[in-house]
């Protein structure tokens, strides 16, 4: 412990933050402590209360070959954390008229396809458009560098997309080229570059000057934090990231988070009555059932959130980063989490300050359903033949019966947790939200609905 605080006096001796103390007995910082000091990278953590920074911990290095520490004016990148700012400048746009949620977003970008099926703005926001991914369609067109890209080719690719992965409004299913059309959206009916117009009429009045969108280039700041992972048990570089908004592109610091935390909390500059409530009211499916992503049992999405019974939050991802904003509106709590460590899961992290912060406070993303409520027997109207689930510790196994439902099992195929769902040897196998069926996906055939009987 003596080296570690020797290296955080040292660095907060020309950091423009005090860095905290590395306090044995504080649990908050054990959570974020690493052996290994500022030769790893790490996590910054924002605790805002009543819309004030409260505590600053911070663990690991900005960058590891100087061995700089971080501060909370740092720059990271935020990842898909940028999503509810991307909504933010839509639902700006809803409330001066410009924009309709529910219009067709053929009315905005009429260079799209016909999909068949009406694809409102709405949809763009929840993830049930059905919308391909612009980041993995880049990979798939041999782009392997993601910083590489503008965003006019990563649009270009969106545009060429024939069809939607299903009927839009029917599923749930995350697309950074959803976003990215949304984005493109809110540049079109405001009449300037995206980024501009959310460093403008987001970022600007809330005061987040160490924040932006990023325009096709990265901070030239010195005080940055560079993105890492690990490969072979090596801490490696991982600093390559989209050079646009949209779907990510947000760069931000801890200080910055708590000024927008406080906007929620109190100044309502951009966080207006008006938009929270926008930004806060849940998808619905088309048959009017609330969005809810499949892992998570009681999280709905609305507009670039997850929103449950306790907190809002959002979290992101990046080879190089990972990243979280959360609020309690009812205990006006905030967390801001912003790692350079890639291996970091932000959901684990962030429940672990929560339950460090000894106030019996709800975790602020919930844990997924336990396989066990998978356990049981389901019929597709498709086949002629009744599926039985049956957990074993995380994993399950499934068992085809003939259409009885009695007898020698036609098959016996083991499943391992994958994602949102369960991996079989050729199929994918994704729970409902409402946990009471599953569809089934292979290469070949896809969407094979199953219901519990």
């Amino acid at each position: 412990m003596k080296h570690l605080s020797t290296l955080a006096m040292l660095a907060a001796a020309t950091a423009p933050y005090p860095l905290p103390a590395r306090a044995q007995s504080d649990p908050v910082q054990a959570v974020l402590d690493t052996p290994a000091g500022l030769a790893v990278p790490g996590c910054a953590l924002g605790i805002f209360r009543n819309g004030r920074l409260a505590k600053f911990v911070t663990a690991g290095a900005a960058d590891t070959a100087t061995q700089r520490a971080m501060n909370a004016d740092t720059q990271f990148y935020a990842a898909s954390v940028s999503k509810e700012f991307t909504s933010l400048a839509a639902m700006q746009l809803v409330l001066k008229g410009k924009l309709n949620l529910d219009d067709d977003i053929h009315k905005y970008l009429p260079e799209l396809p016909d999909y068949g099926h009406k694809v409102t703005v709405v949809m763009l926001m929840n993830h049930t458009a059905g919308i391909r991914d612009s980041l993995e369609l880049l990979y798939l067109n041999g782009i392997s560098d993601i910083a590489a890209p503008t965003r006019a080719q990563a649009l270009a690719l969106l545009f060429k997309q024939t069809a939607t992965k299903f009927e839009p409004g029917t599923r749930y299913d995350y697309s950074n080229g959803g976003y990215l059309l949304l984005s493109e959206i809110v540049e079109r009916v405001a009449g300037e570059p995206f980024s501009a117009y959310v460093n403008r009429s987001v970022l600007g009045p809330i005061g987040m000057t160490r924040s932006f969108i990023m325009a096709g280039a990265r901070t030239a700041d010195a005080n940055v934090a560079l993105g890492y992972t690990r490969t072979d048990g090596k801490v490696v570089p991982a600093d390559s990231y989209p050079l646009f908004g949209g779907s990510g592109g947000l760069i931000t610091t801890i200080n910055d988070l708590s000024k927008y935390d406080h906007d929620i909390d109190s100044a309502h500059k951009v966080w207006t009555p008006a938009i929270m409530k926008l930004m806060l009211e849940p998808g619905r499916f088309n048959d009017g059932s609330i969005v809810r992503r499949a892992a998570r049992s009681n999280q709905a999405y609305a507009a670039g959130l997850s929103v449950s019974a306790d907190w809002f939050s959002h979290g992101g991802s990046a080879t190089g980063f990972k990243t979280m904003y959360a609020r309690m509106p009812a205990r006006r709590i905030g967390l801001g989490l912003l790692c350079n460590a890639g291996e970091t899961d932000p959901d684990e992290r962030i429940n672990a300050v929560v339950a460090a912060m000894g106030e019996g406070l709800p975790p602020v993303t919930e844990a997924q359903v336990p396989v066990a409520k998978l356990d049981g027997r389901y019929r597709s109207a498709d086949l002629d033949v009744v599926y039985v689930l049956a957990s074993e510790g995380s994993a399950m196994t499934l068992q085809i019966l003939p259409a009885t439902g009695e007898g020698t099992p036609l098959a016996t195929i083991p499943l391992k947790p994958a994602g949102d769902g369960y991996a079989g040897p050729s199929f994918r196998l994704v729970p409902d939200a409402d946990r009471a069926g599953f569809t089934i996906n292979a290469s070949r055939v896809v969407g094979l609905k199953f219901r519990r009987i």
